[in-house]
């Protein structure tokens, strides 16, 4: 009976540890910041990972233009 319970116990632990919180129930996406300048000049910034919210937020987020330099989020 000790040994049944240690080992449900070990494999709901070894669960939990190996699949992942959240991930298989929210959309991921990769997102990239844009800047492009007043002659034409475009920036791109890293690719990082963005899941849930965050990621229709940064989808949703309108262009912000500041001083002829306009900056956007490209996700795919």
């Amino acid at each position: 009976m000790r040994k049944k319970k240690i080992f449900f116990a070990c494999l709901f632990t070894l669960a939990i540890a190996l699949l992942p919180a959240c991930d298989l129930l929210e959309e991921c996406g990769t997102c990239k910041l844009i800047t492009e300048d007043a002659s034409g000049g475009v920036t791109e910034g890293a690719p990082l990972p963005v899941c849930g919210d965050d990621l229709k937020d940064k989808k949703n987020a309108p262009p912000v233009t500041v001083g002829g330099v306009t900056t956007y989020w490209d996700c795919y």
